[in-house]
């Protein structure tokens, strides 16, 4: 009888069929789960934008991430020169007066001598010509006690020349006078209040000295320098001309080397970017400008124009696009941050 045997193979069939659909539906719904674990990969922010890196965000992401826009302010600014400036030694400036003192008394001192001399001479003469009891001889030493004491006059006369020369060569005229008067200005300086600055501008530049001057303490903190006058020594190593400018002391040491910014020029029109909109990066500054309402585009601010509380640009700065004067360093973390998850950078 073959009929069991057809059963057998009939329920074998049945068993493989069922078998192999559960394989295939496991096989199906293990894959359909891989795609539901994938992650959604959201649209980058960054993008390029003429070759520059720019990042969109939509309002609610702004308002979310504080960022704020505003327009240029026009202003306009004088064009500057940089110079090296170097905070100069007191040491040999504070000796000025005490050396002029000295010279000063020694004058003063000779000077009562003579004048004693002379009038002690004056004085044996009148009794000698009255025939008063007075010696030739008697009269002859007081004659050449008062010249001797001329000479000495004469001596010191020249050695406080000699120190007001010096202190002119040295110094210039301004603070000769200014050790030898005991004035404010001689106070502040050895008293550290303030600090002097030898400020050399580039070889081959012929430059009125401004007034004042801009030195920068670092990257965004300066203080204002006021001109003292022309350095009236010529320095082998520095090769240009030199001028003494006071400053603020602020902590500056003697030996300190400082950028210097020395108003050049006339004044140019253009716009002032504020301190708040810059972020550096790469030894640069730069800003996020909004080319359209989602879009902040990061651009290089052109160089050597920083001014106080900001940054000076020319006229049409980015077609004159709004700045990003808050959140612009949340904007350049957010690029860093897809940049480095994409592995690339959008400045090449």
């Amino acid at each position: 009888m073959k009929t069991p045997s057809v059963i057998v193979i009939a329920i074998g069939t049945v068993v493989l069929a069922v078998a192999v659909w559960g394989v295939v539906r496991s096989h199906s719904e293990s894959g359909t789960e891989t795609e539901r674990e994938k992650p959604v990969s959201a649209p980058s922010r960054v993008s390029q934008v003429d070759g520059l890196a720019a990042i969109t965000l939509d309002a609610a992401a702004q308002k979310t991430s504080g960022v704020v826009v505003a327009a240029q302010q026009a202003t306009s600014h004088r064009r500057e020169m940089q110079a090296l400036g170097t905070v100069l030694s007191i040491e040999d400036f504070s000796g000025l007066r005490t050396a002029y003192i000295a010279a000063e008394s020694q004058q003063e001192t000779a000077a009562a001598a003579a004048a004693a001399a002379r009038a002690e001479y004056q004085r044996l003469r009148e009794l000698h010509d009255g025939n008063q009891d007075i010696s030739t001889k008697a009269l002859q030493a007081a004659e050449a006690t008062w010249r001797a004491d001329e000479a000495a006059l004469r001596i010191a006369q020249a050695g406080l020349a000699t120190a007001q020369h010096t202190a002119n060569q040295q110094w210039g005229s301004v603070l000769a006078q200014a050790a030898a008067a005991d004035s404010p200005l001689y106070a502040r300086l050895v008293t550290q209040q303030e600090v002097l600055l030898q400020v050399v501008v580039p070889a081959g530049v012929e430059i009125v000295p401004p007034t004042r001057a801009r030195v920068q303490l670092r990257r965004e903190a300066f203080v204002s320098a006021q001109l003292i006058s022309e350095v009236p020594r010529t320095d082998p190593r520095l090769q240009g001309l030199s001028f003494l400018y006071r400053a603020p002391a602020t902590g500056l040491l003697p030996g300190t080397s400082l950028t210097v910014y020395l108003p050049a020029g006339d004044a140019a029109p253009g716009s002032m970017i504020p301190a708040s909109a810059i972020i550096w990066w790469q030894g640069r500054a730069w800003v996020y400008t909004q080319d359209r309402p989602d879009r902040f585009v990061r651009r290089a601010l052109p160089p050597d124009q920083s001014m106080e509380g900001g940054w000076f640009v020319p006229t049409g700065f980015a077609h004159g696009e709004k700045v990003v004067v808050s959140g612009a360093q949340m904007l350049f973390s957010e690029e860093q941050r897809t940049q480095s998850t994409a592995g690339g950078d959008t400045d090449g």
